[in-house]
């Protein structure tokens, strides 16, 4: 299993702020204070001197009345990027293997800045990225998947799904280079990319033109439940338990977005309807559906569109109990039949590199 990035915070008391504020002013450029946006009652310093090193520190003072500040320090931690320091190194993920090295070599640089910085075993764990690179066959099935993802979308999830607006038309549409899912403030699902991504941000992308990005954001709440569904107590823990508990995030959040079946054609589909143990009138009923679906593209389209009669949370549930999508294949889609997302997650998840 591998990860990407994590946050860690810790709360300073006064006198901690203001010792550590004067020593990161010592860094010159390395330091300093972020601008805020219009509405918020927020300030924010950013240290930037150990971002060779994949760490990034904020020190951010939220206003509880107008004239007092409650501190607290993040720590953002790229553990690939720590490890390798200062090469430009922008697709490889970590290891959970390895997870248990990081408070030691992140300690170890922090000290240098400050040693009234505090240690990463203090900190309480924010936000967890679970990261896999799913190398594909082309540049095409990239962005097939993306799309199919997106297509795919069952907006009866509970999840929402992240749109764009038409420029000339302001309707939303589903962005092209991504397929990202959310349910509220807790957990976060995308997949993108890379390519992409990092041409758009000019960074090396030499041999990495394949890779579908597939992240999972563990936001602070969900991972409040996740410590105590594993019996959790500090972030020492959760290092030692990530493996188990990213197969877990990774496997539940798929089932949940119904993204953990196949992926099949049209007649692949209805040839299993028809032979299901479903009675007469179920079968007609899941046949129409994914006619409709493959007419109106999506099936999000469909459920925006369609009546009850056409589509419920019932017959949808039955697909999900056949293990296929209701989605189907597009005709001239570069992907293979099936095509199984989960499988190729859970093949590329140990992985470290490409």
């Amino acid at each position: 299993m591998t990860f990407h990035t994590f946050e860690c915070e810790y709360p300073l008391s006064g006198s901690d702020f203001a010792t550590l504020h004067r020593e990161l002013k010592k860094l010159d450029s390395s330091y300093f204070e972020s601008k805020p946006k219009m509405a918020d009652k927020i300030k924010k310093y950013v240290c930037t001197a150990l971002s060779q090193y994949g760490i990034i520190i904020y020190i951010i003072l939220r206003e509880t009345t107008p004239s007092t500040f409650v501190p607290m320090l993040i720590y953002r931690i790229n553990p690939t990027r720590m490890i390798e320091g200062n090469k430009d190194n922008y697709v490889d993920v970590f290891h959970c293997n390895n997870a248990l090295d990081i408070p030691q070599m992140a300690n170890r640089l922090l000290n240098k800045i400050s040693p009234n910085l505090p240690n990463i075993e203090t900190c309480s764990l924010s936000r967890f990225d679970y990261c896999v690179n799913i190398k594909l066959e082309s540049q095409q099935q990239v962005t097939d998947s993306i799309k199919l993802i997106n297509q795919a979308f069952d907006p009866t999830s509970g999840y929402t799904q992240k749109m764009m607006f038409h420029t000339k038309s302001y309707k939303p549409k589903y962005p092209k280079t991504e397929a990202t899912f959310f349910k509220s403030k807790r957990v976060e699902i995308s997949f993108y990319n890379k390519r992409l991504q990092l041409q758009q941000e000019n960074l090396n992308d030499e041999w990495h033109e394949d890779i579908l990005r597939a992240e999972f954001r563990c936001f602070k709440s969900y991972l409040n439940d996740l410590y105590k569904k594993f019996d959790i107590d500090n972030i020492t823990d959760f290092f030692e338990k990530s493996i188990e508990i990213g197969n877990y995030v990774i496997a539940y959040q798929l089932k949940k977005l119904k993204l953990d079946v196949m992926f099949r054609s049209s007649k692949s589909i209805e040839s299993i309807i028809k032979n299901g143990t479903f009675k007469a009138k179920t079968k007609l009923d899941m046949l129409l559906l994914v006619e409709w679906v493959s007419s109106h593209k999506s099936l999000k389209r469909v459920i925006d569109t369609c009546s009850k009669s056409i589509v419920n949370k019932k017959l949808l549930k039955k697909f999900h109990k056949l293990g296929i999508s209701v989605k189907p294949l597009p005709c001239r889609s570069s992907l293979p039949e099936p095509f199984n997302l989960s499988e190729l997650i859970y093949k590329f998840a140990d992985a470290k590199k490409v």
